[in-house]
């Protein structure tokens, strides 16, 4: 879907549900959109076939704010559909950047000890359905078998991990720009992965910052003085490491696409996980 069709769509679920929206522009529009309107709303568009996933959303950040963890506020009750798309809107927390990483810490230390509630049908966590993510790629049918080769070790690897702390609800993927520093604290943002998992996911998606993606090691050594645990010192850290790893260059092989930088950052990636590109970190860029 282009720009413009996107920019359509969200005015069209402005309308809908009764959002005021004099201006609409774009804050980023891969996978799941996401757009500002000039009245402080933000708007997200979900894929196709992701109903509930938004409405799991819109009922953990009510949730979470209601038990003193900081998420945006929904401004809407429930997802309006638009051309197949749920389309959810959102106080808009503003430009503040990311969360310092013991801030992020706090905030997860907290969502982790919430005790896991019951009626908001939050799934369990499980791996993303890599088989359909490769079939969307940019790659040549080498690339192709050796990425689903290496999706189905790990998928094993996963399998076979002795958690050593209990389930309980997790964020699911708090990078960076998941998280919002605004002027009343840190927010955590796109709630849409939040499910019941291991809290060791959480933490090692952070550490993935630093010791896969360049983040500075300070900010890994801040998280991790703030939690209170080292997710790098556990044995199966790595599993989770290198999952992250696959999800972010499947991200950037759908995208490949779009231009030659794109292009040009897919297939770095892909040569980084098949240890084509030395030892991390890697420089990997947005796409």
């Amino acid at each position: 879907m282009t720009t413009v069709d996107l920019l359509d769509l969200a005015r069209r679920a402005c309308a809908s549900a009764d959002v005021p929206a004099g201006r609409i522009s774009a804050i980023r529009l891969r996978d799941n959109a996401m757009l500002r309107t000039d009245d402080r709303t933000v708007i997200r568009v979900l894929q196709r076939g992701q109903l509930e996933t938004a409405i799991r959303e819109l009922r953990a950040a009510d949730w979470l704010r209601s038990h003193g963890v900081r998420a945006p506020e929904p401004l809407v009750p429930d997802p309006v559909v638009v051309s197949g798309r749920p389309v959810t809107f959102w106080e808009d927390l503003g430009g503040g950047g990311p969360v310092d990483p013991a801030e992020t810490a706090a905030l997860l230390r907290a969502l982790h000890g919430l005790r896991v509630p019951s009626h908001l049908g939050l799934a369990r966590f499980a791996l993303p359905e890599f088989a359909e993510q490769i079939a969307r790629t940019s790659v040549d049918d080498d690339a192709r078998s050796w990425l689903s080769g290496h999706a189905a070790e790990l998928a094993q690897r996963w399998d076979g991990i002795a958690w050593p702390t209990s389930w309980c609800v997790i964020h699911g993927d708090p990078s960076p720009h998941n998280t919002v520093a605004a002027a009343h604290g840190g927010h955590v943002v796109d709630l849409e992965r939040c499910a019941i998992g291991p809290p060791e996911w959480d933490q090692a998606t952070v550490a993935f910052q630093s010791d896969t993606l360049s983040d500075p090691p300070s900010r890994w050594a801040a998280f991790r003085d703030s939690y209170g645990a080292d997710v790098t010192e556990w044995h199966s850290y790595p599993i989770l490491r290198d999952i992250r790893s696959l999800e972010l260059c499947l991200f950037a092989l759908r995208h490949a696409t779009v231009s030659d930088h794109a292009r040009a950052q897919a297939d770095y990636r892909l040569a980084c996980i098949r240890s084509r590109r030395g030892e991390r970190p890697w420089r990997w860029i947005a796409p």
